[in-house]
């Protein structure tokens, strides 16, 4: 190290720009995993990266779970990780990190979905703010299109109330007449048993009748395409879905029968100001913009970790012969590292409640007698 050259300005000038000198080091970034698939595939773009003579250095350092490799990062042990909305959250709220990266799926940068609510055009009589009694689908219990986004709107707009006991299970049962929300009984979410039973009245489990309300896809109402299923076929007055997932089971794209039969027409959104509107029209008619996945790191980390990335995606980005960092075929997992849908990598500036915006975090609020820290 030059002489007079703090740490930091050291680990700066190596990296980019006039002050690089030949034989510096650049300081490695240490990136958290969370499976032997994930690990090897940080492994791999390590290796080619020191075969491409990429500057840097590639750490792979394994964590139990998103909130241990977030502990992680906040002592030091670990640089960066790519993470969902929901750590995200938790990370910037309880632990004060930031956002270096995030991920562009090639359509609107830092969008990676919308949540709709999805009933049938023969349901005159439904709105979003009358949802008592009424009957819902959802993907499954704890999920963000499932259980985040839907609850949260009920919980805001004074719906449900889940009082000083925040029992969020027991004010949705009360709410809805019934509804299908699998794994809402598994012991992991309802290790007392109390969680009510009419949330799964309106699963159907297997074709043996078996699995009913299962967190998988033994119970046939289970995830995005399920719950679509439910309303379909008149089972549910509304489901909590992604807005791309209609498309992504019509026109044959979905061989089982009941999608088959799925007439487009017979469907439409229910707007959260209580009006209705077209599949089309999701951008004006959602419950919340879901944000991309995004790199979490410290603070001081933000520049050093996105120069690193920007460096590896120009070599490993969507490459069409060797690796690809945007892939995850051949590790027998998917979105290892950052979703297999990744487009680009694009710088963030701005602090990690820019990123997740305003109707997402609202969303994330509702929850916060539950506590994220």
């Amino acid at each position: 190290m030059e002489e007079g050259l703090s740490t930091v300005d050291f680990y700066l000038r190596a990296g980019d720009g006039p002050g690089y000198k030949r034989g510096m080091r650049w300081k490695p970034v240490s990136w958290c995993v969370v499976s032997d698939a994930e690990e090897q595939k940080c492994l791999d773009l390590a290796g080619n990266s020191t075969a491409r003579n990429i500057r840097g250095t590639l750490l792979c350092v394994r964590g139990l779970s998103a909130r241990d490799c977030i502990d992680k990062i906040k002592n030091g042990t670990a640089d960066a990780a790519s993470m969902f909305a929901d750590d995200i959250y938790a990370a910037g709220l309880c632990h004060g990190l930031e956002l270096s990266a995030g991920e562009s799926y090639n359509a609107v940068d830092g969008i990676s979905y919308y949540v709709v609510a999805l009933a049938r055009r023969s349901s005159a009589d439904l709105s979003l703010l009358e949802m008592h009694e009424r009957s819902s689908c959802h993907p499954g219990v704890r999920t963000t299109v499932g259980w985040t986004v839907p609850i949260g709107y009920l919980v805001n707009t004074s719906q449900i109330s889940v009082g000083e006991q925040c029992n969020f299970p027991r004010a949705v049962g009360d709410f809805f007449g019934y509804s299908c929300v699998p794994g809402i009984k598994d012991p992991k979410h309802d290790p007392r048993g109390t969680n009510p039973k009419n949330l799964c009245e309106a699963c159907i489990g297997d074709e043996n009748d078996r699995n009913i309300c299962a967190n998988n896809h033994r119970e046939r109402h289970y995830g995005e395409a399920g719950a679509l299923r439910c309303v379909a076929e008149n089972l549910g007055d509304v489901a909590f879905v992604k807005h791309t997932t209609v498309s992504e089971n019509a026109d044959g794209k979905n061989q089982e029968s009941w999608a088959l039969d799925l007439e487009l027409e017979d469907l439409k959104l229910l707007c959260p100001d209580g009006t209705e509107a077209g599949l089309h029209e999701h951008e004006r008619c959602h419950l919340a913009v879901v944000p991309a996945n995004a790199v979490v790191v410290r603070m001081e980390d933000k520049c050093r970790v996105w120069k690193y990335l920007e460096r590896l995606q120009n070599a490993f980005g969507n490459a069409t012969e060797g690796f690809n960092m945007f892939s995850s075929a051949g590790y027998g997992e998917s979105d290892l590292l950052f979703s297999d849908s990744t487009h680009h990598l694009q710088r963030i500036l701005g602090s990690y409640t820019s990123w997740l915006g305003p109707s997402y975090t609202t969303m994330l609020q509702a929850f916060e007698c539950e506590g994220f820290c």
